[in-house]
């Protein structure tokens, strides 16, 4: 015999097709988290202030110190020979403030300065270098004993012996003694240069006595930089 069951008489209840489009169509709640919304807030916190400190760096200036006026490596530096210009702040410079010019001034640059170099604690000092196992001879010459060419610091050199005046060229080639220009100043009262020699040391005596005689000549070989 064959039993019927009523689908109406079930105990598990059928949902209408409204119910089951509602529940398909709820929003899900998202969780947030504290942790990433702190994180959130500081990171706009700090580019906040990165903003204002970049601003503020680059609106700022400082007064710092220039030459004037060429200044030679060896040379002392001089209250004259210097001028306060202004550079943006937040640079990463090296240059003297214009307050600090007392410690610039009676110092020695110990490279070229034209016109116009900022002053740093690097081209600026108390002496300049000498190289081991070398020593510096002063030599004072005039313009006949010098190249047209002027001369600089750095520059390969060399002193060569002369005849006397109005004597006969030497038959064998004359000796020479390899250099390099320490420093150069014109002498304009005498007329004449000055031109500090680094030379060897075991050199030094035989070129200081030739160049007391004043029958030697200098040539050049290499300009710095070449």
């Amino acid at each position: 015999m064959t039993t019927t069951v009523d689908s109406s008489m079930s105990d598990t209840p059928t949902p209408d097709a409204e119910s089951v489009r509602v529940a398909r169509h709820r929003p899900v709640r998202s969780r947030r988290r504290p942790a990433m919304i702190a994180l959130g807030i500081a990171l706009i916190v700090l580019g906040g202030l990165a903003t204002v400190w970049l601003v503020t760096n680059m609106t700022r200036t400082v007064s710092v110190l220039v030459v004037s006026a060429d200044v030679g490596r060896g040379d002392t530096v001089a209250a004259e020979d210097l001028r306060a210009i202004q550079v943006a702040g937040g640079q990463d410079l090296d240059a003297v403030t214009a307050d600090a010019a007392d410690t610039v001034v009676g110092r020695t640059a110990l490279v070229d300065l034209p016109a116009g170099t900022l002053v740093t604690s690097a081209n600026v000092g108390d002496a300049l270098a000498v190289p081991s196992g070398s020593s510096i001879v002063g030599v004072s010459l005039t313009r006949a004993q010098l190249p047209a060419y002027p001369l600089a610091a750095g520059d390969r050199v060399r002193l060569v012996d002369t005849p006397v005046a109005q004597g006969d060229p030497p038959a064998e080639t004359p000796r020479t003694f390899a250099a390099s220009v320490f420093t150069v100043r014109e002498d304009a009262e005498a007329g004449t240069w000055v031109i500090d020699l680094v030379v060897p040391s075991d050199e030094a005596a035989d070129i200081a006595a030739r160049a007391a005689s004043g029958r030697v000549a200098l040539v050049l070989d290499t300009v710095t930089g070449e």
